[in-house]
Protein backbone atom coordinates (compact mmCIF):
# COMPACT_ATOMS: atom_id res chain seq x y z
CA UNK A 1 0.00 0.00 0.00
CA UNK A 2 1.11 3.06 -0.55
CA UNK A 3 2.46 5.04 2.18
CA UNK A 4 0.80 8.26 1.81
CA UNK A 5 -2.70 6.61 1.46
CA UNK A 6 -2.06 4.81 4.85
CA UNK A 7 -1.30 8.54 6.31
CA UNK A 8 -4.32 10.10 5.13
CA UNK A 9 -6.53 6.86 5.72
CA UNK A 10 -4.90 7.00 9.91
CA UNK A 11 -6.14 10.61 9.62
CA UNK A 12 -9.12 10.38 8.89
CA UNK A 13 -9.80 7.68 11.32
CA UNK A 14 -8.91 9.70 14.11
CA UNK A 15 -11.05 12.69 13.04
CA UNK A 16 -14.21 10.15 12.72
CA UNK A 17 -17.27 9.42 14.95
CA UNK A 18 -17.26 5.94 14.19
CA UNK A 19 -18.13 3.87 17.28
CA UNK A 20 -15.77 0.90 17.02
CA UNK A 21 -12.73 -0.24 15.30
CA UNK A 22 -12.53 0.87 11.76
CA UNK A 23 -11.67 -0.22 7.94
CA UNK A 24 -9.49 2.46 7.04
CA UNK A 25 -7.95 0.75 4.00
CA UNK A 26 -9.16 -2.25 2.39
CA UNK A 27 -7.99 -4.16 -1.44
CA UNK A 28 -7.97 -7.61 -2.15
CA UNK A 29 -5.40 -8.63 -0.23
CA UNK A 30 -4.66 -6.01 2.37
CA UNK A 31 -7.62 -4.71 5.14
CA UNK A 32 -5.82 -2.04 8.04
CA UNK A 33 -8.11 -0.94 10.70
CA UNK A 34 -7.74 1.65 13.49
CA UNK A 35 -9.77 1.80 16.68
CA UNK A 36 -9.12 2.84 20.28
CA UNK A 37 -11.12 4.17 23.55
CA UNK A 38 -10.88 7.72 25.46
CA UNK A 39 -12.05 7.03 29.02
CA UNK A 40 -12.17 8.95 31.97
CA UNK A 41 -12.90 7.39 35.11
CA UNK A 42 -13.47 9.24 38.90
CA UNK A 43 -12.49 6.62 41.96
CA UNK A 44 -14.21 7.46 45.14
CA UNK A 45 -12.26 5.43 48.40
CA UNK A 46 -10.93 5.54 51.68
CA UNK A 47 -7.91 3.53 49.33
CA UNK A 48 -7.03 7.06 47.56
CA UNK A 49 -6.22 9.27 50.88
CA UNK A 50 -2.91 10.12 52.09
CA UNK A 51 -1.84 8.00 55.00
CA UNK A 52 -0.38 11.29 56.35
CA UNK A 53 -2.85 13.92 55.71
CA UNK A 54 -5.84 11.68 54.58
CA UNK A 55 -7.34 14.64 52.73
CA UNK A 56 -9.29 13.17 49.93
CA UNK A 57 -10.65 9.65 49.07
CA UNK A 58 -11.11 10.69 44.92
CA UNK A 59 -8.60 9.74 42.57
CA UNK A 60 -8.52 10.32 38.73
CA UNK A 61 -8.46 6.85 36.90
CA UNK A 62 -8.72 7.61 33.20
CA UNK A 63 -6.98 6.71 30.26
CA UNK A 64 -6.81 6.65 26.22
CA UNK A 65 -6.21 3.40 24.46
CA UNK A 66 -5.31 3.33 20.51
CA UNK A 67 -4.70 0.08 18.49
CA UNK A 68 -3.86 -0.73 14.50
CA UNK A 69 -3.78 -4.04 13.00
CA UNK A 70 -3.74 -5.34 9.61
CA UNK A 71 -4.23 -8.31 7.54
CA UNK A 72 -2.51 -9.76 4.43
CA UNK A 73 -4.03 -12.27 2.52
CA UNK A 74 -2.12 -14.55 0.84
CA UNK A 75 -4.52 -17.62 -0.54
CA UNK A 76 -7.57 -19.15 1.15
CA UNK A 77 -5.54 -20.95 3.43
CA UNK A 78 -3.01 -18.25 4.50
CA UNK A 79 -2.26 -14.71 5.90
CA UNK A 80 -0.19 -12.51 7.79
CA UNK A 81 -2.00 -10.78 10.65
CA UNK A 82 -0.11 -7.63 13.22
CA UNK A 83 -1.21 -5.99 15.65
CA UNK A 84 -0.21 -2.87 17.91
CA UNK A 85 -1.91 -1.16 20.83
CA UNK A 86 -0.86 1.12 23.75
CA UNK A 87 -2.41 2.47 26.39
CA UNK A 88 -1.62 5.76 28.21
CA UNK A 89 -2.55 7.88 31.30
CA UNK A 90 -1.49 10.91 33.32
CA UNK A 91 1.60 10.47 35.16
CA UNK A 92 0.95 10.11 39.17
CA UNK A 93 3.39 12.80 39.50
CA UNK A 94 1.53 15.73 40.22
CA UNK A 95 4.53 18.38 39.22
CA UNK A 96 4.84 16.91 35.48
CA UNK A 97 2.31 16.95 32.92
CA UNK A 98 4.18 13.58 31.38
CA UNK A 99 2.12 10.38 30.58
CA UNK A 100 2.53 6.66 31.64
CA UNK A 101 2.63 5.05 28.65
CA UNK A 102 2.10 1.29 28.47
CA UNK A 103 2.29 -0.87 25.07
CA UNK A 104 -0.34 -3.46 25.57
CA UNK A 105 -0.06 -5.81 22.33
CA UNK A 106 2.40 -5.53 19.86
CA UNK A 107 2.99 -9.39 18.06
CA UNK A 108 2.14 -10.65 14.54
CA UNK A 109 1.80 -13.95 12.84
CA UNK A 110 0.69 -16.14 10.56
CA UNK A 111 -3.60 -17.43 9.88
CA UNK A 112 -4.47 -20.65 8.44
CA UNK A 113 -6.87 -23.48 7.91
CA UNK A 114 -5.27 -25.61 10.60
CA UNK A 115 -4.80 -23.04 13.26
CA UNK A 116 -2.81 -19.68 13.93
CA UNK A 117 0.46 -18.91 15.28
CA UNK A 118 1.36 -15.33 16.88
CA UNK A 119 4.53 -14.22 18.86
CA UNK A 120 5.36 -11.16 20.94
CA UNK A 121 3.35 -9.20 23.32
CA UNK A 122 -0.11 -10.54 22.92
CA UNK A 123 -2.51 -12.93 25.27
CA UNK A 124 -1.50 -16.24 27.04
CA UNK A 125 -3.48 -19.15 26.47
CA UNK A 126 -5.42 -19.04 29.32
CA UNK A 127 -6.54 -15.90 28.91
CA UNK A 128 -9.08 -17.67 26.36
CA UNK A 129 -10.73 -19.03 29.75
CA UNK A 130 -10.26 -15.70 32.15
CA UNK A 131 -11.29 -13.37 29.10
CA UNK A 132 -15.38 -15.47 30.04
CA UNK A 133 -15.45 -13.56 33.46
CA UNK A 134 -13.42 -10.78 33.36
CA UNK A 135 -16.61 -8.71 31.21
CA UNK A 136 -17.92 -5.88 33.70
CA UNK A 137 -16.47 -2.17 32.96
CA UNK A 138 -14.28 -2.17 36.38
CA UNK A 139 -14.72 -4.73 38.99
CA UNK A 140 -13.94 -8.57 37.50
CA UNK A 141 -10.28 -9.56 36.06
CA UNK A 142 -8.17 -9.46 38.92
CA UNK A 143 -7.78 -13.38 40.29
CA UNK A 144 -5.13 -14.20 37.50
CA UNK A 145 -2.28 -11.02 37.46
CA UNK A 146 0.39 -12.25 39.90
CA UNK A 147 2.62 -14.39 37.66
CA UNK A 148 3.14 -13.94 33.81
CA UNK A 149 1.86 -17.56 32.63
CA UNK A 150 -1.43 -16.14 34.02
CA UNK A 151 -1.92 -12.99 33.25
CA UNK A 152 -4.38 -11.21 30.41
CA UNK A 153 -0.85 -10.21 28.55
CA UNK A 154 2.69 -11.34 28.33
CA UNK A 155 5.58 -10.20 26.21
CA UNK A 156 7.60 -12.63 23.94
CA UNK A 157 5.10 -14.97 23.54
CA UNK A 158 4.45 -17.84 21.37
CA UNK A 159 1.08 -18.93 21.17
CA UNK A 160 -0.95 -21.32 19.15
CA UNK A 161 -4.62 -21.68 18.93
CA UNK A 162 -7.45 -23.27 16.56
CA UNK A 163 -11.26 -23.73 17.04
CA UNK A 164 -12.71 -26.75 15.30
CA UNK A 165 -16.48 -26.45 13.21
CA UNK A 166 -17.48 -28.69 16.24
CA UNK A 167 -17.02 -26.11 19.07
CA UNK A 168 -13.68 -27.81 20.37
CA UNK A 169 -11.13 -24.50 21.02
CA UNK A 170 -7.47 -25.79 22.07
CA UNK A 171 -4.62 -22.92 22.70
CA UNK A 172 -0.75 -23.40 23.46
CA UNK A 173 1.95 -21.27 24.92
CA UNK A 174 5.30 -20.07 25.75
CA UNK A 175 6.73 -17.21 27.36
CA UNK A 176 10.39 -16.63 27.01
CA UNK A 177 12.13 -14.13 29.62
CA UNK A 178 9.06 -12.04 29.84
CA UNK A 179 9.81 -9.56 32.37
CA UNK A 180 6.35 -7.85 34.56
CA UNK A 181 6.88 -5.28 37.07
CA UNK A 182 7.88 -8.08 39.58
CA UNK A 183 9.60 -10.99 37.96
CA UNK A 184 11.48 -12.08 35.06
CA UNK A 185 9.54 -15.62 33.32
CA UNK A 186 9.87 -18.29 31.47
CA UNK A 187 6.95 -20.32 30.91
CA UNK A 188 4.15 -21.91 29.02
CA UNK A 189 0.34 -22.97 29.25
CA UNK A 190 -2.30 -24.74 27.57
CA UNK A 191 -6.15 -24.45 27.37
CA UNK A 192 -8.73 -26.79 26.14
CA UNK A 193 -12.68 -25.61 25.77
CA UNK A 194 -15.81 -27.48 24.21
CA UNK A 195 -18.92 -25.80 23.35
CA UNK A 196 -22.05 -27.19 23.28
CA UNK A 197 -25.13 -26.26 21.23
CA UNK A 198 -27.31 -25.12 24.41
CA UNK A 199 -25.16 -21.95 25.11
CA UNK A 200 -22.76 -23.54 27.20
CA UNK A 201 -18.89 -23.69 27.02
CA UNK A 202 -16.47 -25.48 29.65
CA UNK A 203 -13.04 -25.11 29.39
CA UNK A 204 -9.34 -26.28 31.74
CA UNK A 205 -6.11 -25.10 31.27
CA UNK A 206 -3.26 -25.13 33.13
CA UNK A 207 -0.31 -22.82 33.28
CA UNK A 208 3.19 -22.67 34.89
CA UNK A 209 6.07 -20.12 35.06
CA UNK A 210 10.07 -20.30 36.28
CA UNK A 211 9.85 -16.58 37.89
CA UNK A 212 12.84 -14.56 39.11
CA UNK A 213 11.77 -12.14 41.55
CA UNK A 214 15.03 -9.83 41.64
CA UNK A 215 16.51 -11.91 43.92
CA UNK A 216 19.74 -12.79 42.34
CA UNK A 217 19.48 -16.10 40.05
CA UNK A 218 17.29 -18.12 42.32
CA UNK A 219 14.29 -19.19 40.18
CA UNK A 220 10.77 -20.22 41.81
CA UNK A 221 7.89 -21.64 40.20
CA UNK A 222 4.75 -21.04 40.25
CA UNK A 223 1.50 -22.99 39.14
CA UNK A 224 -2.09 -22.84 38.50
CA UNK A 225 -4.75 -25.02 37.00
CA UNK A 226 -8.11 -23.98 35.44
CA UNK A 227 -11.53 -25.16 35.33
CA UNK A 228 -14.47 -22.62 33.83
CA UNK A 229 -18.02 -22.41 32.41
CA UNK A 230 -20.00 -19.87 30.90
CA UNK A 231 -23.48 -20.14 29.34
CA UNK A 232 -25.39 -17.33 27.30
CA UNK A 233 -28.52 -17.46 26.59
CA UNK A 234 -30.76 -14.74 23.60
CA UNK A 235 -32.40 -13.04 26.21
CA UNK A 236 -29.29 -11.27 27.98
CA UNK A 237 -28.69 -13.69 30.47
CA UNK A 238 -24.79 -13.99 30.90
CA UNK A 239 -23.11 -16.85 33.90
CA UNK A 240 -19.94 -17.40 34.21
CA UNK A 241 -17.25 -18.80 36.24
CA UNK A 242 -13.57 -19.71 36.57
CA UNK A 243 -11.48 -21.74 39.16
CA UNK A 244 -7.67 -21.49 39.42
CA UNK A 245 -6.09 -22.77 42.20
CA UNK A 246 -2.21 -24.35 42.34
CA UNK A 247 1.31 -22.91 43.79
CA UNK A 248 2.40 -19.53 43.79
CA UNK A 249 6.27 -17.92 44.19
CA UNK A 250 7.37 -14.59 45.33
CA UNK A 251 10.38 -12.65 46.56
CA UNK A 252 11.58 -14.40 49.79
CA UNK A 253 8.55 -17.47 49.33
CA UNK A 254 8.21 -20.31 47.28
CA UNK A 255 5.27 -23.15 46.58
CA UNK A 256 2.48 -21.49 48.40
CA UNK A 257 -0.17 -23.21 48.43
CA UNK A 258 -3.65 -21.20 46.62
CA UNK A 259 -7.14 -21.22 45.46
CA UNK A 260 -8.82 -18.04 43.62
CA UNK A 261 -12.60 -17.67 42.16
CA UNK A 262 -13.95 -15.40 39.85
CA UNK A 263 -17.66 -14.98 38.76
CA UNK A 264 -19.50 -12.99 36.51
CA UNK A 265 -23.44 -12.75 36.17
CA UNK A 266 -24.88 -10.17 34.00
CA UNK A 267 -27.89 -9.48 32.22
CA UNK A 268 -28.28 -6.83 29.09
CA UNK A 269 -31.70 -5.09 28.00
CA UNK A 270 -32.31 -3.13 25.46
CA UNK A 271 -29.01 -0.82 25.65
CA UNK A 272 -28.57 -1.49 29.39
CA UNK A 273 -26.06 -3.94 31.76
CA UNK A 274 -26.43 -4.71 35.09
CA UNK A 275 -23.83 -7.08 36.78
CA UNK A 276 -22.55 -9.14 39.55
CA UNK A 277 -19.22 -10.18 40.33
CA UNK A 278 -17.14 -12.16 42.66
CA UNK A 279 -13.13 -12.10 43.50
CA UNK A 280 -11.32 -14.26 45.71
CA UNK A 281 -7.69 -14.94 45.77
CA UNK A 282 -5.96 -16.87 48.95
CA UNK A 283 -2.20 -17.92 49.41
CA UNK A 284 -1.91 -19.85 52.43
CA UNK A 285 1.68 -17.90 53.21
CA UNK A 286 1.26 -14.33 51.35
CA UNK A 287 -1.23 -12.34 52.40
CA UNK A 288 -0.47 -9.69 50.50
CA UNK A 289 -1.99 -11.33 47.75
CA UNK A 290 -5.82 -11.30 49.25
CA UNK A 291 -8.70 -10.46 47.30
CA UNK A 292 -11.81 -10.33 48.39
CA UNK A 293 -15.12 -8.32 47.46
CA UNK A 294 -18.28 -8.16 45.46
CA UNK A 295 -19.07 -5.68 42.81
CA UNK A 296 -22.57 -4.47 41.26
CA UNK A 297 -22.55 -2.53 37.88
CA UNK A 298 -25.13 -0.81 36.39
CA UNK A 299 -24.24 0.48 32.37
CA UNK A 300 -25.54 2.70 29.88
CA UNK A 301 -24.26 2.01 26.00
CA UNK A 302 -25.72 4.92 23.43
CA UNK A 303 -23.50 3.74 20.35
CA UNK A 304 -19.97 3.83 20.78
CA UNK A 305 -20.56 5.68 24.75
CA UNK A 306 -20.53 3.97 27.57
CA UNK A 307 -21.91 5.44 31.11
CA UNK A 308 -21.21 3.36 33.94
CA UNK A 309 -21.42 3.43 37.75
CA UNK A 310 -19.51 0.39 39.58
CA UNK A 311 -19.30 0.02 43.38
CA UNK A 312 -17.45 -2.68 45.28
CA UNK A 313 -18.13 -4.24 48.67
CA UNK A 314 -14.73 -4.90 50.28
CA UNK A 315 -15.01 -8.26 52.22
CA UNK A 316 -11.21 -8.24 53.56
CA UNK A 317 -10.20 -6.74 56.94
CA UNK A 318 -8.32 -4.26 57.82
CA UNK A 319 -4.60 -4.50 56.51
CA UNK A 320 -5.30 -7.48 54.59
CA UNK A 321 -4.42 -7.31 50.63
CA UNK A 322 -2.58 -4.60 49.18
CA UNK A 323 -1.22 -6.15 45.85
CA UNK A 324 -4.25 -6.89 43.50
CA UNK A 325 -6.88 -5.35 46.15
CA UNK A 326 -7.35 -2.76 49.28
CA UNK A 327 -9.59 -3.15 52.12
CA UNK A 328 -11.71 -0.55 51.22
CA UNK A 329 -15.11 -0.08 49.77
CA UNK A 330 -14.59 1.75 45.78
CA UNK A 331 -17.04 3.47 43.94
CA UNK A 332 -16.51 3.98 39.85
CA UNK A 333 -17.79 6.06 38.01
CA UNK A 334 -16.93 6.13 34.19
CA UNK A 335 -17.90 7.03 30.18
CA UNK A 336 -16.52 5.76 27.63
CA UNK A 337 -16.22 6.63 24.23
CA UNK A 338 -14.68 3.55 21.89
CA UNK A 339 -13.90 4.36 18.38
Amino acid sequence: MNKNNIAIAVACAFSTTAVSAATVYQDDATTFNVGGRAEVRANFSDANKDPDTGDSSYADASRVRLSVDGTQVVSNDLSFFGKYEFEIKEAEDGSSDDVKWNTRYLYAGIETSRGNLYYGHQTNAVTYLTDWTDLAETFSGYINEYTVATADRAKNVLRYEIATDNGITFQIDGNFNSDSESAQSDGYGAVLAYGLPVGVELGIGYASSDETYGNGTDTDTSDAVFVGAKYSNDNGLYLAALYQGGSISKLGIKGSDYNAVDTYIGYAFDDNNVDLTYSYFSADDIAALDINFIGVEYARYIGGVALFASYKFNLLDEGEGGEGDNDEDELMLGLRYGF
